[in-house]
């Protein structure tokens, strides 16, 4: 689930001193699904300093932790391996996350004003993640991944059926906020030693933050059928692709053998976005990508996008990523 993801993380280890990680670096750890938007990857200056883990605990169960300073503005992604839980608790950061092109609030502020803050995210599917941080800032947080196969293992599969990118707010206890700071700063341990040490304390997380967020029935969303969500799942790889690109929502629903009305409906309870916002989403995505790695013209980039307008273009590129189109562009 996390091969190429473990060779990034394993290159700071727990108890390593903090050092500075270059995008060279970080490319040839993270491998070819590594997408890094700003700064350009052919720079060398080091975009961020600090250290980072990913541990596998058990087969299924992944603990991920960060504690590292943003020394340029930066924006990253990658695709999700797996669908399952995510529990995440941020102690430090506003760093900017999204899955699937669905922003993720979760903001603790910084320095001794910090307020940690905790989210449990449902992926039905993989999703790709993003995330984007500005310069001088510094992020602590503890992510915990539970696979559709740990959490079946631990006969959780079935009290943590939610809706796919819904998320449950949680505000961690102070126990639970000790328990990330081991976690971020270990303890010196080593070999089964440091596993059976992340473990409990991840275990103590994952009940916390399931019982606050109401992991069991109660919680349980109105679940779509399998053959509306597969039509749904259907339209979303369509849309990624670009094969609805110029189609209205009568021929998207006349594709898809649904009425328009029922299809948005089904896809907003599905995604928790609307089918507009979700394909403007993969056609910007696809013009940064278009910019960054042919080089390809902001006017060739704004049709991509769907824009007749650059102007508008632009103004919708800046608000997505943060970045005019000509600062991501590569030239030829």
């Amino acid at each position: 689930m996390f091969d190429a993801a473990s060779r990034a993380f394993a290159a700071c280890r727990p108890g390593a001193v903090t050092r500075t990680i270059r995008p060279a670096q970080l490319a040839e750890t993270v491998g070819a699904g590594l997408r890094q938007v700003q700064p350009d990857p052919a720079q060398e200056a080091p975009p961020m300093a600090g250290r980072f883990s990913l541990s596998r605990l058990r087969e299924g169960l992944y603990l991920h932790c960060t504690d590292v300073e943003y020394l340029r503005d930066i924006h990253t992604g990658f695709a999700t391996h797996e669908g399952g839980i995510k529990i995440m608790l941020r102690l430090e950061s506003s760093a900017e996350i999204s899955f699937g092109g669905v922003p993720i609030s979760l903001d603790a502020g910084h320095g001794p004003a910090a307020t940690p803050c905790g989210a449990v995210l449902a992926l039905a599917v993989p999703e790709d993640f993003e995330r984007r941080a500005r310069a001088g800032t510094h992020e602590r947080m503890v992510v915990l991944t539970l696979a559709q196969e740990w959490l079946e293992a631990s006969g959780l599969a079935e009290t943590c059926t939610r809706r796919h990118l819904e998320v449950a707010r949680w505000q961690p206890s102070a126990r639970a906020v000790a328990i990330a700071e081991q976690l971020v700063r270990p303890e010196v341990f080593a070999g089964q030693l440091l596993s059976l040490y992340q473990e409990s304390r991840a275990l103590e997380l994952i009940g916390e933050a399931l019982a606050r967020t109401g992991g069991g029935e109660a919680m349980r969303p109105t679940e779509l059928q399998p053959a509306e969500f597969a039509r749904v799942q259907r339209l979303r790889r369509h849309l990624q692709g670009g094969d609805f690109d110029r189609f209205t929502m009568d021929d998207i629903a006349q594709a898809l053998a649904c009425n328009a009305t029922t299809l948005q409906h089904h896809f907003r309870k599905a995604f928790g976005t609307t089918i507009f916002d979700y394909q403007r989403n993969c056609r910007l995505q696809r013009a940064a990508e278009a910019l960054q790695r042919r080089g390809v013209s902001v006017a060739q980039a704004a049709e991509i996008a769907g824009y007749s307008s650059q102007a508008n273009f632009s103004t919708a590129f800046r608000r997505r990523f943060g970045l005019t189109p000509k600062q991501v562009r590569t030239p030829l």
